[in-house]
């Protein structure tokens, strides 16, 4: 087994029909890798909005895993980082919805660790948010099995991994001038 491997999406959907909010598994990938975004410390506010302080020791193992292994993708910069969604063989429209949930997932991880996600200063980041907010407005409804929805579907997921890893890397590097200027000011 990889070491990176995120727990599998069906299982994961499994264990999440037995909390408070039975939040689909790739809603859950997208709130961590939100919150992962924020490089906060010691956070757990998460775990209790997906669970709604209702998770099995099960579901708490999986959940720490996601978040663990999603951790250590992005924290690498490792190419790997995928997005939790179902498999290929899944019906598109059920892929588009699943996608459409990762989006809004990842941004109330952004709300959660108070990234601000609207009327932000023009920046790369900036461009790479609106675009994930238009992506959770997918209707989902209209997506038809065909090829160039499958095209679009794959461009979709690609483009998204890829923004998540450049709102990662934009956030270490405001996290690392904080801290660079925070010793500054307790050096003088």
């Amino acid at each position: 087994m990889k070491p990176h491997l995120l727990p599998k999406y069906a299982e994961l959907n499994r264990a999440l029909q037995n909390t408070t909010l039975k939040l689909h598994a790739s809603q859950v990938h997208g709130i961590i890798c939100g919150v992962l975004c924020g490089h906060a410390k010691h956070t757990s506010a998460w775990e209790d909005l997906i669970s709604g302080g209702k998770a099995s020791a099960k579901t708490h193992e999986l959940l720490q895993n996601l978040y663990d292994k999603s951790a250590k993708q992005l924290s690498d910069f490792l190419f790997e980082f995928q997005l939790l969604l179902p498999i290929d063989k899944e019906e598109l429209r059920a892929r588009a919805e699943a996608l459409s949930l990762w989006c809004q997932g990842f941004l109330t991880g952004l709300k959660l660790v108070r990234i601000e996600i609207v009327n932000r200063e023009p920046s790369e980041m900036t461009e790479a948010i609106n675009d994930l907010i238009e992506i959770a407005k997918m209707n989902y409804e209209e997506v038809v099995a065909s090829e160039e929805d499958e095209e679009a579907y794959a461009e979709l997921v690609e483009y998204i991994r890829m923004a998540v890893i450049l709102i990662y890397q934009e956030g270490l590097d405001a996290a690392t001038r904080s801290q660079s200027s925070s010793l500054s000011q307790h050096i003088h």
